[in-house]
């Protein structure tokens, strides 16, 4: 029983394939250098307003509670947003993240009316620099 506990409890806390926060805006200005989307602002956003896998959103809960007991160091939580633009006003990209600390843990992206061939690229470029998450796309 002691070591199915050790084992949840390493799942649960351990998970270091994240990419820091630090690093967020320069990963989506190179995945879309390559098309007519350009990065027009960046802000802070609520956490609750970035959707994640049902894994993730599970693993949260459990190291909030682990937090509350003593078990574990959650660390501060907040929201980016990346809006991008392109010479389509029509065309609508953004790029929510979930960060916790200096890590992001979830990311969502939002499009709308974007180009099949354009979203496809942005797609592949944006889940070549973000491969260690399974990533929400949101159309709108």
């Amino acid at each position: 029983m002691q070591i199915r506990a050790i084992g949840f409890y390493k799942f649960m806390t351990y998970d270091r394939n994240y990419s820091w926060t630090k690093e967020f805006e320069e990963k989506i200005e190179n995945a879309t250098k390559n098309t007519n989307f350009r990065i027009q602002k960046t802000e802070k956003n609520v956490v609750k307003n970035v959707k994640l896998s049902f894994e993730k959103n599970l693993k949260i809960k459990i190291q909030k509670s682990l937090n509350k007991v003593g078990l574990m160091n959650y660390g501060t939580e907040f929201g980016e947003i990346i809006y991008l633009v392109s010479d389509n006003p029509n065309e609508i990209l953004k790029v929510k993240s979930w960060c916790l600390s200096d890590h992001i843990i979830g990311i969502e992206i939002i499009e709308q009316d974007i180009e099949k061939e354009n979203l496809n690229i942005i797609r592949k470029n944006i889940e070549t620099e973000f491969n260690n998450y399974e990533i929400i796309w949101t159309k709108i």
